[in-house]
Protein backbone atom coordinates (compact mmCIF):
# COMPACT_ATOMS: atom_id res chain seq x y z
CA UNK A 1 0.00 0.00 0.00
CA UNK A 2 2.67 2.41 0.83
CA UNK A 3 4.29 1.98 -2.62
CA UNK A 4 0.66 2.85 -4.35
CA UNK A 5 0.84 6.15 -2.37
CA UNK A 6 4.46 6.90 -3.49
CA UNK A 7 3.72 6.31 -6.99
CA UNK A 8 0.99 8.49 -6.76
CA UNK A 9 2.71 11.47 -5.10
CA UNK A 10 5.55 11.06 -8.09
CA UNK A 11 2.86 11.28 -10.37
CA UNK A 12 1.59 14.39 -8.97
CA UNK A 13 4.50 16.06 -8.38
CA UNK A 14 5.83 15.41 -12.14
CA UNK A 15 2.20 16.79 -13.46
CA UNK A 16 2.76 20.09 -10.95
CA UNK A 17 6.11 20.33 -12.62
CA UNK A 18 4.49 19.96 -15.93
CA UNK A 19 2.11 22.55 -15.24
CA UNK A 20 4.69 24.72 -13.94
CA UNK A 21 6.74 24.33 -17.03
CA UNK A 22 4.32 25.15 -19.15
CA UNK A 23 2.79 28.93 -16.96
CA UNK A 24 6.75 29.96 -16.96
CA UNK A 25 6.85 29.40 -20.81
CA UNK A 26 3.23 31.45 -21.16
CA UNK A 27 4.75 33.78 -18.39
CA UNK A 28 8.10 34.83 -20.52
CA UNK A 29 6.76 34.81 -24.07
CA UNK A 30 3.30 37.16 -22.40
CA UNK A 31 6.46 39.72 -21.17
CA UNK A 32 8.20 39.52 -24.53
CA UNK A 33 4.92 40.45 -26.04
CA UNK A 34 4.34 42.94 -23.55
CA UNK A 35 7.73 44.63 -23.54
CA UNK A 36 6.84 45.44 -27.02
CA UNK A 37 3.01 46.54 -26.59
CA UNK A 38 2.37 47.76 -23.17
CA UNK A 39 4.04 50.89 -22.25
CA UNK A 40 4.03 50.04 -18.52
CA UNK A 41 5.84 46.86 -18.73
CA UNK A 42 8.44 48.96 -21.10
CA UNK A 43 8.61 51.74 -18.57
CA UNK A 44 9.62 49.34 -15.88
CA UNK A 45 12.15 47.70 -18.09
CA UNK A 46 13.73 50.16 -19.67
CA UNK A 47 15.47 51.19 -16.06
CA UNK A 48 16.82 47.67 -16.01
CA UNK A 49 20.40 47.90 -17.02
CA UNK A 50 21.79 46.06 -20.11
CA UNK A 51 22.34 42.54 -19.80
CA UNK A 52 20.09 42.43 -16.66
CA UNK A 53 19.10 38.80 -15.84
CA UNK A 54 16.20 37.59 -14.00
CA UNK A 55 15.60 34.26 -12.79
CA UNK A 56 12.35 32.10 -11.41
CA UNK A 57 13.44 28.57 -10.70
CA UNK A 58 11.94 25.36 -9.07
CA UNK A 59 13.77 23.20 -7.13
CA UNK A 60 15.10 20.47 -9.07
CA UNK A 61 13.26 21.47 -12.39
CA UNK A 62 11.66 23.82 -14.75
CA UNK A 63 13.04 27.68 -14.65
CA UNK A 64 12.16 31.09 -16.48
CA UNK A 65 15.25 32.78 -17.16
CA UNK A 66 15.15 36.53 -18.98
CA UNK A 67 17.81 38.86 -19.85
CA UNK A 68 17.37 42.18 -20.46
CA UNK A 69 19.13 43.85 -23.66
CA UNK A 70 18.59 47.36 -24.98
CA UNK A 71 18.82 46.51 -28.63
CA UNK A 72 16.22 43.38 -28.70
CA UNK A 73 14.30 43.88 -24.98
CA UNK A 74 13.83 40.45 -23.52
CA UNK A 75 15.50 37.35 -24.17
CA UNK A 76 15.81 34.22 -22.71
CA UNK A 77 18.96 33.87 -20.96
CA UNK A 78 20.66 30.85 -22.47
CA UNK A 79 23.20 28.20 -20.26
CA UNK A 80 23.89 28.80 -17.39
CA UNK A 81 23.43 32.27 -15.63
CA UNK A 82 24.12 34.12 -12.55
CA UNK A 83 20.56 36.03 -12.32
CA UNK A 84 20.94 39.53 -10.86
CA UNK A 85 17.92 38.84 -9.32
CA UNK A 86 16.50 35.09 -8.14
CA UNK A 87 13.32 34.04 -7.70
CA UNK A 88 13.78 30.22 -5.94
CA UNK A 89 10.28 28.02 -5.16
CA UNK A 90 10.79 25.92 -1.79
CA UNK A 91 8.78 23.43 -3.22
CA UNK A 92 7.09 22.60 -6.89
CA UNK A 93 4.12 22.75 -4.33
CA UNK A 94 4.30 26.36 -3.78
CA UNK A 95 5.38 26.88 -7.50
CA UNK A 96 1.83 25.25 -8.73
CA UNK A 97 0.39 27.26 -6.02
CA UNK A 98 1.59 30.45 -7.79
CA UNK A 99 1.56 28.87 -11.45
CA UNK A 100 -2.33 28.21 -11.09
CA UNK A 101 -3.44 31.34 -9.90
CA UNK A 102 -4.21 30.04 -6.18
CA UNK A 103 -2.04 32.79 -4.42
CA UNK A 104 -0.98 35.92 -6.02
CA UNK A 105 2.85 36.81 -5.82
CA UNK A 106 2.22 39.25 -2.92
CA UNK A 107 0.98 36.56 -0.91
CA UNK A 108 3.54 33.98 -1.50
CA UNK A 109 6.04 36.35 -0.69
CA UNK A 110 3.99 37.05 2.53
CA UNK A 111 3.75 33.13 3.09
CA UNK A 112 7.61 32.49 2.73
CA UNK A 113 6.99 30.06 -0.27
CA UNK A 114 9.85 31.51 -2.49
CA UNK A 115 13.32 32.73 -1.53
CA UNK A 116 14.54 36.34 -3.14
CA UNK A 117 18.22 37.15 -4.31
CA UNK A 118 18.88 40.69 -5.45
CA UNK A 119 18.19 43.78 -5.49
CA UNK A 120 14.48 44.30 -3.94
CA UNK A 121 13.44 47.99 -6.31
CA UNK A 122 14.79 45.70 -9.95
CA UNK A 123 12.39 42.80 -8.30
CA UNK A 124 9.62 44.97 -7.55
CA UNK A 125 9.65 45.95 -10.95
CA UNK A 126 9.47 42.65 -12.00
CA UNK A 127 6.42 41.92 -10.01
CA UNK A 128 4.83 44.60 -11.28
CA UNK A 129 5.73 43.37 -14.95
CA UNK A 130 4.11 39.95 -13.90
CA UNK A 131 0.74 41.49 -12.52
CA UNK A 132 0.32 43.42 -15.35
CA UNK A 133 0.60 39.80 -17.43
CA UNK A 134 -1.64 38.51 -15.15
CA UNK A 135 -4.15 40.71 -15.82
CA UNK A 136 -4.06 39.99 -19.44
CA UNK A 137 -3.70 36.09 -19.05
CA UNK A 138 -6.40 35.30 -16.21
CA UNK A 139 -9.97 36.13 -16.30
CA UNK A 140 -11.26 39.36 -14.52
CA UNK A 141 -13.03 37.05 -12.19
CA UNK A 142 -9.60 34.86 -11.66
CA UNK A 143 -7.78 37.94 -11.85
CA UNK A 144 -9.44 39.82 -8.89
CA UNK A 145 -8.88 36.98 -6.15
CA UNK A 146 -4.58 37.32 -7.00
CA UNK A 147 -4.36 40.89 -7.78
CA UNK A 148 -4.98 43.75 -5.88
CA UNK A 149 -6.03 45.67 -8.55
CA UNK A 150 -6.43 44.63 -11.84
CA UNK A 151 -4.70 46.43 -14.20
CA UNK A 152 -6.16 47.83 -17.76
CA UNK A 153 -5.27 46.38 -20.93
CA UNK A 154 -3.45 49.10 -22.65
CA UNK A 155 -4.00 45.93 -26.04
CA UNK A 156 -6.24 43.55 -26.65
CA UNK A 157 -5.80 40.33 -24.70
CA UNK A 158 -6.04 38.60 -27.56
CA UNK A 159 -2.89 40.05 -28.80
CA UNK A 160 -1.27 38.81 -25.88
CA UNK A 161 -2.00 35.25 -25.92
CA UNK A 162 -0.90 35.49 -29.94
CA UNK A 163 2.55 36.93 -28.60
CA UNK A 164 1.85 33.53 -26.22
CA UNK A 165 1.22 31.09 -28.71
CA UNK A 166 3.19 32.25 -31.35
CA UNK A 167 5.84 33.25 -29.03
CA UNK A 168 6.74 35.91 -30.76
Amino acid sequence: MPMKKERLYRAKLRFQRAVCSLVLTCLSRALRGLERCDSRVRGEMAQWPEGFCISMELPGGPALRLRHTKSKGLVPAGGPVQPDVAIRFKSVQDAFYLCTGRLGVAGAYAQHRFVLRGNVSSVMGFVRCVDIAEGYLFPRFWARRILKEIPFHEVPAVRVYLAVLLGK
